[in-house]
């Protein structure tokens, strides 16, 4: 994976390029690291996380739809579970479907609104999410450990900076601009 840089070297300058921004013209070596340690440790964490998350036998879709729930304090609409967990519905639907047959989940009819479906979760679901939530606390505060406050702040404000690039990439424009690989 590389990572167009936006700023460009002069003449004078490429002959101190290192083999990565020869090989890649305009590109940073460094943001390539950075993109490709945000990846590798964002796969650790998920891994960790799924480890430590196994015993219940729930995806992280199911835990986070019951943390949904949880959170909600009564029961919600299935277009409020997904917009709140950034998926479609029709996701939502089978995941809903899978969390019912486990009896984690009861979906009942609206009563303000006959055509509308409410999930509430259950005392099982309840107790699950007492449960597991504390423990990915736990994880996500010994993670961090090794990371003063003000550094988490700091890296929480370039997570963000992150986030809003992305938001103002043109992937197209990028992409179909790029320079072929070895070409100057």
């Amino acid at each position: 994976m590389s990572t167009r840089g936006s700023g460009s070297r002069s003449p004078s300058s490429r002959a101190e390029a290192s083999p990565f921004e020869r090989e890649f013209p305009g590109a940073s070596e460094t943001a390539n690291h950075c993109a490709i340690a945000m990846i590798r440790t964002a796969e650790a964490v998920l891994a960790m996380l799924h480890q430590a998350m196994r015993s219940y036998g729930l995806s992280a879709a199911g835990r986070e739809a019951l943390a949904v729930l949880d959170g909600a304090g009564e029961a919600i609409s299935p277009t409020t579970i997904s917009e709140r967990m950034f998926v479609t519905t029709a996701s939502t639907t089978s995941l809903l479907d899978t969390l019912e047959k486990r009896g984690l989940v009861t979906r009942e009819t609206d009563p303000v609104d006959r055509r509308r479906q409410l999930v509430a979760i259950t005392a099982e679901g309840r107790r699950i999410v007492d449960s597991f939530l504390p423990q990915l606390v736990a994880l996500q505060t010994a993670m961090m450990a090794g990371i003063s406050e003000p550094e988490r702040a700091r890296f929480l404000k370039t997570l963000q900076a992150i986030r809003d690039g992305l938001a103002a990439v043109d992937v197209d424009a990028v992409t179909g601009s790029a320079p072929r690989r070895g070409q100057h």
